[in-house]
């Protein structure tokens, strides 16, 4: 069990690392943290607990196999010729924000079904989602089961830039399709919503190195000077917020190459340039010779189906570059907070350290950008 993290003692280690004794945005992350389900440790449940409880609810049976993830409790579940994926939310999530996520899948079920996005299965009572009695924390926790589908991750293959630019089609029809969808918690507080990324230079605290310090610096400058000044006018609504490499499967075979879109887990309505953000900061670095071809590739497919503003399209490469930095300041914190996890957190946002440097080392691309 990872050991919980008080949302007062991160705006109170922030303040002191910053040498201020209060900072609004100290508060404001530790907030927003916490309203992510990213503060509290979470007691696991015993498989046999979930197998019983999918019996219960659901008549499923079967093998179970646990999945890391960063904070429900993941499995995989066989059941006869049947694969599934179960969640569970940790108790310190409200049910609400996960009922925001259960109800985009089934307005997209239900208004574009051609889409291959990751289908729920109901209870036995017809009920898309389960709520369990918490054994400690604030909220009821919150049972589903979806179907498992077929495909490779994108993250595991060499995609070619027409593919890349199927990738980039795919999100900006998944997008479109979620133009009229709304939710009571759409605007929830999201730790990864690049709309707050502003105010996130408190995190510059947990980086030590002067050099990547100074590249994160010069990041935060550019956003403030381009991207804040137009955050009123962008074009917003309810997007997917996670449409990454390790979303996003594929099938070569397939016209359309996306087989299947997932984890609709950081759903918030947010400027649309900010979704599209997230899968080019992705790849930004891929190639260290050519750090921006595989992310324009996406903006390319990406811009044929849904063309932008100019004007926001000049927000669109900064905030490419402030999604990759956010993942790394955010991997740094959570390094501070779970030492248990240091070194292999700590390997991770190295890569994103370097992604970034490569970015940073090239001039950025430049409009008129041209599908």
């Amino acid at each position: 069990m990872n050991p919980s993290v008080d949302p007062s003692a991160l705006h109170t280690g922030l303040a002191r690392a910053n040498g201020a004794g209060v900072n609004s945005d100290s508060a404001f992350i530790a907030a927003v943290a916490s309203e992510s389900g990213l503060l509290a440790g979470q007691s696991q449940l015993a498989d046999s607990t979930v197998l019983e409880l999918l019996e219960q609810s659901y008549g499923l049976k079967g093998t179970l196999a646990r999945i890391p993830t960063e904070k429900d409790e993941t499995f995989r579940l066989r059941d006869r010729e049947e694969t599934y994926l179960v969640k569970v939310s940790p108790s310190d999530e409200d049910p609400v924000i996960v009922q925001l996520q259960t109800a985009c899948m089934e307005y997209l079920e239900l208004t574009v079904p051609e889409l291959p996005v990751q289908r729920l299965v109901r209870s036995l009572g017809g009920e898309p989602q389960v709520l369990l009695p918490p054994p400690g924390g604030p909220f009821n926790r919150v049972l589903r089961v979806m179907r498992f589908m077929p495909g490779d991750l994108l993250s595991s293959q060499e995609a070619s830039a027409g593919q890349l630019q199927l990738v980039g089609s795919s999100l900006a029809r998944l997008g479109l399709a979620l133009r009229d969808f709304d939710h009571a918690r759409a605007d929830r507080l999201l730790l990864w919503d690049l709309k707050h990324f502003h105010r996130m230079r408190p995190l510059l605290a947990y980086v030590e190195e002067k050099q990547k310090r100074s590249l994160a610096e010069g990041i935060f400058d550019q956003f403030d000077e381009t991207v804040v000044p137009r955050l009123g006018s962008l074009t917003s609504q309810v997007v997917h917020g996670d449409f990454s490499p390790f979303n996003v499967l594929i099938d070569p075979d397939r016209p359309d190459y996306v087989s299947g879109i997932i984890d609709f887990g950081d759903v918030v309505r947010t400027p649309v340039i900010f979704d599209l953000s997230v899968m080019m900061a992705n790849l930004l670095g891929a190639d260290p010779g050519s750090p921006w071809e595989h992310a324009l590739h996406v903006m390319d497919g990406y811009l044929r189906i849904r063309p932008l503003p100019v004007r926001e399209l000049e927000a669109l490469i900064i905030s490419a570059q402030a999604r990759l930095l956010l993942r790394a300041l955010i991997t740094q914190w959570r390094a501070s907070q779970l030492p248990q996890r240091r070194d292999y957190l700590l390997s991770h946002s190295k890569q994103d350290w370097d992604r970034l440097a490569a970015t940073a080392a090239v001039p950025a691309p430049q409009l008129p950008f041209a599908p």
